[in-house]
């Protein structure tokens, strides 16, 4: 009988080190502000910390050619005061690096002897982003009562004049988890108790209520929240690491899955050729707009795999397929809303799915499956993405603009619905075969 369970030594001591040479980067070489407004201009509209007299020259040459901020010239006692703040930054980057550097080879070489310290890096590394944040909201404040306008949360986030990067707002989050996490990160000596590794081993699977609500609390909130944060904290320029941000929250309620095993290669690879197939169907349909067989792809993956690999599958369907069409800021929406169709599938479906039914069952079963197909199209991937193209229009957000986007997206959510009922016509039963006689021969995604 197995007494003990290792816990990977090294492997949980990496991640305080990817973390230190991760915000090392982003002191050393990543920008940490913009200015959107700059954003169409010749000058350079991103900064790091160690080129803010740049950003000072650039934002006071706009105003002296009368570009898009409208106020007076800064005189010189302001851009003196602007230049000492510069330096003052530059001493706080490089203070940084240095501790992120000497975090990472402690955490790493002398683990829990070097906790304190290591938490001390941390905690001045999430200060350092929050008083980033600080700053460039009491500069837009300062710039919005210089032109005369209010400091409304649509003036301080979408249409601010200063923005941090992604980049600063995954360090900080990064940062903090860091602080919550590290104790058990660096204690690599911890093993798993006897009787608590048997009692998990041989119980029953009691937490399928707990991982579905999980997952939905990620989907359903943290998700749209990481959207539409991106949206008014990040001006829309960020979709690529908006993108990684939702397939990584979509991967917490998959790996729950595994909660008493490791995930096998297979199954993974299972995930990985489902949302190819979607990916090679809509660039195969490419011509033909709106009638794509992603939807569908995405359907049969909820249904035949779970609501969790659904998500996930649709999630990595969005991403991928739009380095083909295009990425952009409708990509996270693509994502979410792919994403959530397929884990309502799986919801709705994979639980009551019988093996060995009837050919009546089997229609039964396929026409329950295309209505839904239908009207999830139309509904939950069209309002989304209709609310998606008034959201990035940038404009002020009224019902008015609202239902003008939906009333003129109808005719293409009504050929897209369309579509995903033809192609879960004819290939739902034969993949959701298919799909079993995986599962039952590999015992893949059985818990």
């Amino acid at each position: 009988m197995q007494k003990k369970q290792a816990t990977g030594v090294d492997t949980r001591a990496m991640l305080p080190l990817y973390v230190s040479l991760f915000i090392f980067l982003c002191s050393c070489a990543f920008p940490w502000i913009s200015i959107p407004v700059l954003k169409y201009s010749k000058v350079q509209t991103t900064y790091t910390f160690w080129n803010i007299e740049l950003c000072i020259r650039n934002i006071q040459g706009s105003i002296r050619r009368g570009g898009m901020l409208h106020m007076e010239l800064f005189s010189e006692a302001e851009l003196d005061r602007l230049c000492n703040f510069s330096g003052g930054i530059k001493i706080i980057a490089g203070i940084l690096m240095i501790l992120m550097l000497l975090c990472g080879i402690l955490s790493y070489v002398k683990k829990k002897k070097a906790l304190f310290f290591v938490k001390i890096c941390f905690l001045f590394s999430a200060l350092a982003a929050a008083g980033t944040f600080v700053a460039v909201s009491v500069i837009n404040v300062y710039f919005n009562t210089r032109m005369g306008r209010p400091s409304t949360f649509l003036n301080m986030t979408l249409h601010s004049y200063v923005q941090l990067t992604a980049w600063q707002y995954a360090q900080f989050i990064l940062s903090v988890l860091m602080l919550l996490s590290v104790n058990k990160l660096l204690d690599t000596e911890a093993e798993y108790k006897t009787q608590t590794y048997i009692d998990r081993s041989i119980k029953a699977d009691r937490h399928i209520g707990k991982r579905t609500w999980a997952a939905m609390l990620l989907i359903l909130i943290a998700i749209p929240f990481v959207i539409f944060f991106g949206i008014f904290f990040l001006n829309d320029r960020s979709e690529i690491f908006i993108s990684l941000c939702i397939i990584g929250l979509a991967m917490i309620p998959f790996a729950m899955v595994f909660e008493q095993r490791r995930p096998q290669a297979r199954e993974l690879l299972l995930i990985a050729v489902m949302a190819a197939i979607a990916v090679v169907g809509r660039m195969a349909f490419f011509m033909i707009p709106q009638f794509k067989p992603v939807v569908a792809i995405v359907i049969i993956a909820g249904v035949g795999l779970g609501a969790e690999a659904g998500f996930l599958t649709g999630a990595m369907t969005g991403f991928v397929s739009n380095f083909f069409f295009g990425q952009g800021p409708w990509t996270p929406w693509q994502m979410f809303s792919f994403g959530i169709i397929g884990f309502l599938a799986g919801l709705l479906f994979s639980k009551n799915k019988k093996r060995n039914t009837s050919r009546a069952e089997e229609w039964k079963h396929k026409i329950i499956l295309c209505i839904y197909g239908g009207l999830s199209t139309f509904i939950i991937y069209g309002l989304l993405m209709d609310t998606a193209s008034v959201a990035m229009m940038g404009q002020d957000l009224s019902w008015k603009a609202f239902l003008a986007a939906y009333v003129s997206g109808v005719p293409f959510n009504i050929i897209h619905g369309t579509s995903t009922v033809i192609f879960l016509f004819f290939l739902s039963i034969p993949m959701e075969r298919k799909l079993d006689r995986i599962k039952k021969k590999y015992g893949i995604l059985e818990v």
